[in-house]
């Protein structure tokens, strides 16, 4: 509680026994003398002014009285203002609180000690707008008070400033009022008072800051006649500089600009400079400027913007405006003086009117501040030598105010004491109406008669001294003057302070307030833009009053409005509960200490404080209700009986247990004193608490009990529902499984079914060539027999010699078969193999001796196969054929057969004519189909024996008798069950393949005829009938019904219009492309186009209907339609080519189907010649059955076949430069293709094979499911975009496209195909892969090996003297890497002797396989290589080389070829393809314990490595390749199959479905009255339709009508137009809102448009992007505060992305993305505005083929996730805080992420790096990247880039560099890396985070700097520059505060703090930063 001590005094005078003036003039001044300035008058605060700094307002203080009631501490103002918030929070009453004193007593001060008491309770939540309040007091000040006589800091103007609280309680923003600002003051100043405090900070400023002087011509102050210095006077420069600081921090904290700053002190520069300004007299008729104005004159033309002209104009000369007619009069030289004064004046005024309108702007609560607590700060009493007419408002103000006080404090009171009879003392207290009267009431006052004088045109000021001389004489309270000598020029008025004398010159002029209309229409020219925005902004005061500037009688003077704004005032006050805090003045010397008595007793008498006293302490300031008090205070009795009221309130009373003195009872009130009330709510507040405890404990117990059964009652559902979808899942599960094995079953049932049919062909095939050669056999058996027995007898004495001669004669056997075997051996069961040696058998001698164990071994196993033929023969002649013995079999077999089927079991390679001679081997093409009687030579036994045994077994299984000789045939014969399963199922399935074409030949062969006149009338819409392009309905026509219309509707039109689209649509754009369709369809039958033109209008229909499903139907229709009774033959053959062309495209939907068949083949019947042909074309191609529709319209070339009714032939070219052309059909696909050419070259097996399309920008492999025709289209459709496109003559194009045939999937590597034709092509594809594109690591040994080998195959056996011109071609048998070493002249010896030494004597299919043989030993032969840029970091190059494999993948070295790493396929987990840009990531198992690699030096970085990330253009051919190879990491194209699966799923029924959501959703907000209905618009339609008659009306109605509603177009007035895009500004919102929000959300659509690339005249306009951010942010701030305007906003978006006439347009993009960035923020709050939103994106979505649809798919997948925002950008893993316990270096891992970070810094330029250190560096980076300088690098900027920022790079001195470079030599990689950190390291801020800010609060430092942030505080450097200008420590940082834009940071003590303001717009990462290292710092301390 207050302390009462007698040495401090009587802390609250109403407790003071005695009561008079002289003992409380006594207790003040006791208080005073104890540094105790304030005292309590009840709840009236008396502040006396200390003129000294007291520590009673720091934090300290503020904590204690924060939340403590009024009284219980000593009085102190923070305790008023806490009481004040309170009554705020509690009572939710709007309060205000009063400050009044005279000047000097302190108002100012205590104002700001209220507004940083209210800042400091509610810091935690809006500091920043507090800071704006604090701060805009602090430019109020700068430019709103002076030093005057009693007052060094004297507020010359009033405010009222609203702190307004939000919902929560905290401030949200202020409204400051100003009161008549002091504005004779800038031109004049009496003795000893100085001009507004900012004119000598500013001028101070420039007298310390060269740059400020220069920019705004300032002078010493001495200078400037307007700032009164005399030489005597000392003006402190540094403090008014540091003065000049503050404000401009202010100026940056309220977020002003720095242009508008700067024009405000060019402003107050120019009005100095004004004052300067001497004129002189010209014959005392006019004046003009001395020489010493032309400095001034050019200054002020300057800083204004100003022409020099026009200022003199305005400075010499007056215009006089007389019913339009301007007069220019010249000013006197005394008018000229007071022109200029005036301009100062308007000039300073403006500016001052337009900075408290632009704090309040700054500072405006918006909607959500209803509450406020008012500060009022206004002008004290003044009574000076000289008073004017400020100090008659002045005073005036004072009395009004003093007037309201005696009125709420003694008159109300009293008033309502007499009503309610209760006992009380009287109390006096003096009245000042009479002087209110005098000055203010109509019709005859002080103010009426000076605004008479001014309305008159020759008003006085004696002339209004006379009026009020004569008028007031006898008031009580009006003086004529001190004395009858200033009777003339004085008045008096007896305040209730005292008397005044006013001198009455000037008062006139300046209650006229003359504007200078002529100065700031000159300004409004200006260049500089606040100059020119200053001269146009008007008063708001103005702008509401219903006067006129420019009239002069009718105008508001300057007394009328601020008469006006204090009665407004005082209206304010009166809906407020007022606080009063009395400010008293205790000495005029302005000095501590001095406590003068009689000043201060005057002060208490007219503030009437012994009387506020003695009613305070006698009276009872507590009123209530009788029924508001039983209603409060009735908890507190048991018995709640009213039946006599005055006892209940009696008992409720004496429960206090106080004595009556203390309350009275009233008639209808009570009446209380302070300690009664505070008791009362003491108890009532704890009986409410314990009552509140007993309902909440067992309102706690009943909710936890219902949340119990609620839980469970939605637990029980949730298991009923998770158990019933689990069943659900795993019958789904169980049912998609069934259908997958029962597909896996049918597929293996069929293709056994399949190899049954070919084998059971291929038996029977074999038995008729059976009987057919053992009928031969039969009829020349007898006659061979002798033959055969003297053929064996020859043999047997052959074999006989043979075996004789064995040891002297080579075996022939030894040069090919075992050669071969042992390298395919060598290829397929060894490791590792000698590369470099591995044909070093070749340069042998082909002759060997007897004992040499190869020939043995050959011999042995050729007597073995001798002998197993042996024995066949024998089983086959006993078995099968009744031959008599073995030498029979044996000729039979000498005889040779036809063509036999290749081997089906793997030969010994290569197959079997490998012993043929090249000269006896007879050459053909490589693709041309090969027999096997070409390779095959009667002569050779080996080839004999084999043919023999395959037919053998051929034959013997026919028979059944061997079926192990057979592994293919004879699987069937195993087991007599299962054979006849199996061709128990083969019939089946031959029945069901009857049946499936039995089925299809009646679906198109059906008789039904199907007429289209039927699918006319039920699904066409009605055309009424054309007569010259009018619509005509006359009786006739009428008469004819619908059919009759439709059935026109299906025979030729000769006509280009057609009203609408035959067939019904639902989206209103491709109604009028089908309009278009049909007028381009008309305009290319009848038109003789050139071919150009016809091809386009061809490619143009097909391509609508390839893009739009809706429309292929019309297209067939608007054919099938002008191709009936079409009387021309050539109109008619065109249309029938558009249909064969759109056939194959795209096929009819289902509806049109059967009707489009029978019309081809009624057509088929009727038609004849070329048509018929055509009706042919496509009846065939109705039967196709590829599933996806063409992606392209078809080309120049599909064209001129399909005239010629044919198809392409397109050429494929092969590895060696060969081709073949094929037949292909508009349906082939690349998967058909390869079908045709393996049947065409004979090719067993197109497993793996592929065509890729070759461009002059790269190769890319065809997916078999693509069309060959659309990539032709797409070719043509490149090429003709390009400029220099040459068309031939047979319509092939001149560019390098063409088909490429080759391997693509290498399944084994290991193993060579028993194929001769895919060996041959695999040896093409190798020799490729080797010569031209180097892919394979071959030594210059290998390599003339592999050339040798390629040399026999093109040449054949060397001759003896071989030419040099077979060898010239070195690049076609050697790599470039290896040519390149040699001169060509000395390559051609060593190819021919390479030819000679490694391929003499082998034939070709000998060298192939060799060739394949040594290449395959290579790991990276097989594999498909792409070139990638890794991601990452590693000690290899960036550019490699990713080679998948079929085993898995490879990392390989660009350079060398080596393998770096390899993955298995096992060892990958995924394989994620970034959709959206050139990023592949391959992540590994987590389980896997270490990356297969094979690299020179092991790297435990890399093998811990768990994701490889490469960036690559061709990662969707990588992906596919990888799953062709290992399908189990298919996740990659999900999405791709998804979207896929939608394409198909989605289908027209569809799209008309989620259109009818649309409209539903439309109609449902018209029905709600959500949207506004759009205003009717005038013009010829509205005039015209007001001239038809009511039945006319009804008949357009009835005709029109039907088709407008069917689309959904218009609905109660809603027309299609309104939901629709549009280009043009809208006059109005969409949705219902109040007016104030219209203005705002029509410039929101405005800023759309601006955003898209529109202008309000809807053209296109271009805008940077950082404009279109800005815009971005703009919107969604303005429309993010209220829910109106955010759906309001989300349907003007919807609007701008409905029905774009181009999807794909920047306009339409742009449009969705701002939709898709406000989905990701947040949603409408309208229920049915989000239905309408998701109604909108699913249609949308549904658009598979535009961006737009993939705009529409991302903002829905965003709306579920709006609540957890989520942006898709770019995430980066880096260091954060930089705190030593967080930085482990011996983590290798850590420590080569922390150096790319640097390296990153270091580019990013956040390291101040010398030229010098900048040299070290990219040495170090050389050195590391690199290695030793073995020569000098003439450019080190590719490596500088690395680690220099761009702005080092090209000034890099190169020698310096490598001199650097060279002293490194020897230097490891490690060492250099370590070498690098530590020059970083010694910079002392190297682990700070350095930020990019500017700052403009001060000029001693630059306005560009870095803030550094690093563990032990934070630092401002000079940019780019170690120079630290300041350093705080988190100890000392007190708050900080982020805004959007800026950041405030406030350091130092409670009694001396320094704010510091950065622009930046990292504003709240920085504050992040700084917090998390506060909390570490704490922490750790």
């Amino acid at each position: 509680m207050m302390s009462s001590d007698r040495k401090v005094g009587v802390a609250d005078m109403t407790t003071m026994s005695e009561l008079d003036e002289i003992g409380i003039n006594e207790n003040l001044n006791i208080r005073y003398c104890s540094d105790i300035i304030y005292t309590y008058t009840g709840s009236i605060l008396i502040a006396v002014n200390p003129y000294k700094t007291i520590n009673i307002y720091n934090k300290q203080y503020i904590s204690e009285y924060h939340k403590c009631k009024l009284g219980y501490l000593s009085p102190h103002v923070f305790a008023l203002a806490e009481a004040a918030y309170t009554s705020i929070v509690d009572d939710h009453l709007n309060q205000a609180c009063v400050i009044s004193g005279e000047s000097g007593a302190g108002k100012t001060e205590t104002t700001k000690f209220i507004l940083q008491f209210l800042c400091s309770i509610t810091s935690d939540i809006s500091s920043w707008v507090q800071q704006q309040i604090l701060e805009a007091n602090t430019i109020l000040e700068a430019f709103g008070n002076a030093k005057t006589i009693k007052n060094d800091n004297s507020s010359r103007f009033g405010k009222f400033m609203q702190v307004c609280f939000d919902d929560h309680n905290c401030i949200k923003g202020c409204i400051i009022q100003d009161y008549l600002l002091e504005q004779s003051r800038i031109t004049y100043q009496s003795e000893g008072e100085q001009n507004y405090h900012i004119m000598y900070q500013l001028v101070a400023q420039g007298q310390k800051n060269i740059d400020i002087a220069k920019t705004f011509y300032l002078k010493p102050p001495e200078y400037y006649k307007y700032l009164n210095i005399k030489s005597t006077e000392q003006i402190n420069m540094q403090l008014e500089s540091m003065k000049f600081d503050a404000v401009t921090m202010a100026f940056t904290v309220l977020q002003i600009p720095q242009f508008v700053i700067d024009g405000v002190f060019k402003v107050l520069s120019s009005i100095l400079w004004l004052g300067n300004i001497d004129f002189m007299d010209i014959d005392g008729e006019g004046c003009d400027f001395s020489n010493s104005d032309k400095e001034a004159i050019s200054n002020i033309s300057n800083l204004l913007g100003m022409k020099r002209c026009d200022l003199q104009k305005v400075l010499l000369i007056r215009q006089l405006n007389v019913r339009g007619n301007i007069t220019e009069i010249p000013l006197k030289i005394k008018e000229a003086v007071e022109n200029r004064h005036a301009m100062a004046k308007a000039l300073y005024s403006k500016t001052f009117t337009w900075l408290v309108t632009k704090i309040n702007s700054c500072t405006n609560p918006g909607q959500g501040g209803a509450k406020f607590l008012g500060v009022l700060d206004i002008f004290g009493f003044e009574n000076f030598t000289h008073n004017s007419f400020e100090q008659l408002c002045i005073n005036y103000t004072n009395e009004k105010l003093h007037k309201f006080f005696n009125h709420y404090v003694f008159a109300l009171e009293q008033s309502i004491y007499v009503q309610e009879e209760i006992f009380f003392n009287h109390v006096k207290f003096t009245d000042n109406s009479q002087c209110l009267e005098l000055i203010e009431k109509a019709p005859r006052c002080v103010f009426k008669l000076l605004t008479e004088q001014c309305h008159m045109p020759k008003g006085s000021d004696s002339a209004y001294l006379n009026n009020m001389h004569s008028e007031f004489e006898f008031h009580p309270n009006y003086i004529k003057g001190s004395d009858r000598r200033h009777w003339e020029t004085d008045f008096g008025i007896k305040h209730y302070a005292g008397s005044v004398i006013y001198s009455v010159n000037g008062f006139v002029k300046k209650n006229r307030d003359v504007q200078q209309d002529v100065l700031f229409d000159y300004m409004s020219f200006s260049e500089d833009v606040f100059i020119k925005d200053l001269s146009k902004f008007q008063d708001p005061q103005f702008i509401s009053s219903s006067y006129h500037r420019g009239s002069s009688k009718s105008k508001c003077t300057v007394s009328d409005t601020f008469r006006n704004q204090l009665q407004s005032l005082i209206d304010v006050l009166q809906n407020t509960k007022p606080w009063y805090v009395r400010c008293i003045k205790p000495n005029l010397s302005k000095r501590p200490n001095s406590y003068n008595h009689s000043l201060v007793l005057d002060q208490l008498k007219y503030l009437g404080v012994v009387d506020i006293i003695r009613i305070r302490r006698e009276g009872f300031p507590i009123h209530l209700c009788h029924e508001d008090f039983v209603i409060k205070y009735k908890c507190l009795l048991k018995n709640r009986s009213l039946e006599n009221l005055h006892k209940y309130i009696t008992d409720i009373l004496e429960t206090i247990d106080l004595p009556k003195t203390e309350w009275q009872i009233g008639k209808t009130k009570i009446f209380l004193r302070g300690v009664v009330y505070e008791l009362l709510e003491d108890n009532r507040k704890t009986k409410n608490y314990n009552s509140a405890v007993i309902i909440q404990k067992y309102w706690k117990r009943f909710y936890c009990f219902k949340s119990f059964l609620r839980i469970k009652l939605a637990v029980l559902k949730i298991q009923y529902a998770y158990k019933g979808w689990k069943l659900r899942i795993r019958f789904m599960r169980m049912r998609r499984s069934a259908i997958v094995i029962q597909s896996r079953l049918r597929g293996v049932f069929a293709r056994e079914v399949a190899t049954a049919l070919r084998e059971m062909r291929l038996v029977d095939e074999e038995m008729k060539k059976r009987d057919k050669r053992n009928e031969q056999l039969t009829n020349v058996q007898s006659n061979a027999l002798a033959d055969c027995e003297r053929l064996v007898q020859v043999e047997i004495g052959v074999l006989s010699q043979i075996s004789e001669n064995i040891g002297d004669i080579p075996n022939p056997f030894t040069d090919a078969n075992d050669l071969i075997n042992n390298a395919c051996e060598a290829s397929i069961l060894q490791d590792s193999v000698d590369l470099d040696n591995i044909f070093a058998f070749l340069g042998e001698s082909t002759e060997r001796a007897l004992g040499n164990p190869l020939i043995e071994e050959i011999n042995d196993e050729m007597n073995n196969l001798v002998k197993d033929l042996d024995d066949e023969i024998e089983l086959c002649m006993h078995n099968g054929e009744h031959f008599k013995n073995r030498e029979i079999g044996k000729s039979f077999a000498t005889k040779g057969v036809p063509s036999l089927p290749e081997p089906t079991v793997p030969p010994p390679p290569p197959p079997a004519s490998v012993g043929i001679t090249p000269k006896k081997l007879k050459p053909e093409p490589i693709y041309e189909a090969i027999n096997a009687n070409k390779l095959t030579n009667s002569n050779e036994k080996p080839n004999e024996n084999y043919v023999l045994l395959q037919y053998k077994i051929l034959q013997d299984n026919n028979k059944q008798s061997f079926a192990s000789y057979s592994p293919l045939l004879g699987k069937y014969q195993l087991e007599d069950g299962r054979q006849e399963r199996r061709r128990q199922r083969v019939e089946k399935k031959i029945c069901e393949l009857n049946c499936i074409e039995d089925g299809h030949k009646d679906i198109h062969n059906d008789d039904t005829f199907y007429n289209i006149l039927e699918f006319a009338e039920n699904y066409f819409n009605t055309h009424d009938l054309l007569k010259d392009d009018n619509f005509i309905s006359n009786p006739s026509e009428k008469a004819e019904n619908i059919a009759d219309y439709k059935h026109k509707m299906t025979i030729f039109l000769n006509s280009d219009i057609i009203p609408t689209s035959h067939i019904h649509m639902y989206d209103p754009e491709n109604v009028l492309l089908s309009c278009n369709i049909f007028r381009e369809l008309w305009k290319y039958m009848h038109a003789d186009h050139n071919a150009e033109r016809e091809l386009q209008i061809i490619q143009y229909i097909i391509g609508l209907g390839i893009e739009r499903e809706e429309l292929r139907d019309e297209i067939f229709v608007q054919c099938i339609r002008q191709s009936r009774d079409n009387p021309n033959d050539d109109w008619a053959d065109k249309i029938w080519l558009l249909m064969c062309l759109s056939i194959v495209a795209f096929q009819p939907s289902k509806l049109l189907f059967r009707y489009f068949v029978s019309f081809i083949k009624n057509s088929m019947k009727n038609l004849d010649g070329k048509l018929r042909q055509y009706s042919q074309w496509c009846f065939d191609n109705c039967k196709g059955t590829k599933v996806s529709t063409r992606i392209y319209p078809p080309s120049s070339v599909e064209v001129a076949a399909m005239r010629r009714l044919g198809t392409i032939v397109c050429r494929f070219f092969f590895l060696d430069a060969r081709t073949k052309a094929i037949d292909v059909h508009p349906t082939d696909t690349a998967g058909d293709a390869v079908q045709k050419l393996a049947e065409k070259l004979n090719l067993a097996t197109t497993d793996g094979w592929a065509i890729y399309q070759s461009r002059p920008d790269g190769e890319e492999h065809i997916k078999s499911f693509d069309y060959l025709y659309d990539i032709i289209s797409a070719w043509e459709l490149k090429q003709t975009s390009g400029s220099g496109t040459k068309r031939l003559a047979n319509g092939s194009q001149s560019g390098e496209n063409r088909f490429v045939f080759k391997k693509r999937l290498f399944k084994s590597t290991h193993e060579l195909s028993q194929d001769p034709v895919e060996i041959s092509m695999l040896y093409s594809q190798a020799v490729y892969s080797v010569v031209k594109k180097d892919e394979f690591p071959v030594s210059e040994k290998v390599a003339l090996q592999l050339a040798g080998l390629q040399a026999q195959v093109a040449l054949g056996d060397p001759s003896t003297q071989p030419k040099p011109e077979y060898y010239s071609d070195i690049s076609s048998f050697l790599p470039s890497r290896i040519s390149k070493t040699r001169e060509q002249q000395f390559w051609i010896p060593i190819l021919a002797q390479a030819h000679r030494q490694y391929g003499s004597s082998r034939n070709e299919l000998t060298a192939k396989v060799l060739y394949l043989s040594c290449v395959m030993q290579y790991p990276l032969y097989g594999t498909t290589m792409f070139r990638v840029n890794y991601k990452g970091f590693w000690n290899f190059v960036s550019n490699i080389i990713l080679a998948i494999h079929c085993d898995g993948i490879m990392f390989v070295h660009p350079e060398d070829k080596s393998v770096i790493y390899q993955l298995k396929y096992e060892d990958i987990e995924s394989i994620i393809l970034d959709p959206s840009d050139t990023f592949i990531t391959i992540s590994v198992n987590r389980s896997t314990k270490q990356l297969h690699k094979n690299s020179r030096e092991k790297n435990s970085i890399i093998e811990s490595q768990k994701c490889f990330v490469f960036e690559t253009s061709q990662k969707n051919d990588i992906g596919s390749l990888i799953i062709s190879y290992y399908p189990s990491l298919s996740n990659w194209i999900l999405n791709i199959v998804e979207c896929s699966k939608k394409i198909k799923g989605t289908t027209n029924e569809d799209r008309i479905r989620l259109y009818q959501n649309v409209v539903v959703c439309r109609r449902q907000l018209v029905d709600m009255n959500i949207v506004k209905k759009p205003q009717e618009m005038g013009g010829f339609l509205r005039n015209t339709l007001r001239r038809l008659s009511k039945h006319r009306l009804e008949k357009l109605r009835s005709e029109q009508g039907s088709k407008v509603l069917d689309h959904g177009e218009t609905y109660k007035g809603f027309s299609h137009s309104f939901w629709a895009f549009s280009k043009q500004q809208i006059s109005f919102c969409l949705s219902t809102i109040f007016d104030e929000d219209e203005s705002i959300m029509v410039q929101v659509f405005d800023s759309i448009l601006t955003f898209s690339g529109l202008g309000t005249s809807g053209e296109a306009i271009k805008r940077a992007e950082d404009e279109h951010v800005r815009i971005v942010q703009s919107i969604m701030e303005k429309c993010m505060k209220k829910e109106s305007l955010l759906n309001e906003l989300y349907l003007q978006l919807i609007k701008q992305t409905t029905d774009h006439p181009d999807a794909n347009s920047r306009v339409n993009l742009k449009n969705w993305a701002l939709l898709s960035v406000l989905c990701s923020v947040i949603l409408p709050s309208m229920k049915s505005i989000r239905k309408y939103l998701i109604a909108h994106l699913k249609r949308c979505s549904s658009d598979f083929l535009s961006e737009e649809g993939k705009y529409a798919r991302f903002a829905d997948q965003l709306n579920p996730k709006t609540e957890a925002r989520k942006h898709h950008y770019i995430f980066l893993f880096k260091k954060h805080l930089f705190f030593d316990n967080y930085i482990n270096l011996d983590d290798t891992v850590e420590k080569e992420l922390l150096y790319h970070q640097i390296l990153h810094s270091l580019r990013s330029e956040r390291y101040p790096i010398t030229e010098m250190e900048a040299i070290m560096l990219t040495a170090l980076q050389s050195q590391l990247e690199l290695g030793d300088c073995n020569e000098i690098l003439n450019d080190y900027r590719a490596v500088a880039s690395h680690c220099l920022p761009p702005r080092f790079v090209p000034n890099i001195p190169h020698e310096a560099v490598a001199m650097h470079h060279q002293s490194l030599r020897g230097m490891l990689p490690i060492e250099a890396k370590k070498a690098f950190l530590n020059l970083i390291q010694s910079w002392p801020l190297h682990r700070a985070t350095i930020f990019d800010v500017m700052q403009s609060f001060t000029s001693n430092w630059p306005r560009m700097l870095w803030l550094a942030i690093d563990q032990k505080g934070i630092h401002l450097l000079e940019h780019r520059s170690r120079n630290i200008l300041c350093t705080h420590g988190y100890d000392s940082i007190i708050s900080f505060s982020p805004n959007l834009n800026s950041l405030m940071i406030i350091t130092g003590t409670e009694k001396k703090q320094s704010k510091v303001i950065l622009s930046t717009s990292q504003a709240f990462q920085i504050t992040t930063l700084i917090r998390e290292y506060s909390e570490i710092v704490k922490d750790v301390k």
